[in-house]
């Protein structure tokens, strides 16, 4: 199982040390450093991006009727308007 450690700092010289890496000695480990002031301070040390959005991959599973854009019956669209009667 694979362990984390989050921590966020402030480096004020050339030198980092950081306390509790003694559980990953001898193990392979990624360190990321990220120069961002705008993190979120809800979730801190986690980078949000957006979901990358392919056109085309629905293609084939959604039908949309022909009369899709067509005028609603009247009920319907007084219903919308807020005439309940």
């Amino acid at each position: 199982m694979a362990e984390a450690l989050r921590f966020r700092t402030v480096v004020s010289g050339k030198t980092l040390t950081i306390s509790d890496l003694g559980r990953f000695e001898g193990k392979r480990v990624e360190v990321i450093i990220l120069d961002d002031d705008s993190m979120d301070a809800a979730a801190p040390g986690v980078v949000q991006s957006k979901p990358v959005r392919r056109f085309g991959t629905m293609a084939g599973k959604i039908k949309i009727a022909d009369d899709f854009d067509a005028p609603l019956p009247p009920d319907i669209e007084r219903a919308f308007d807020g005439d309940t009667e």
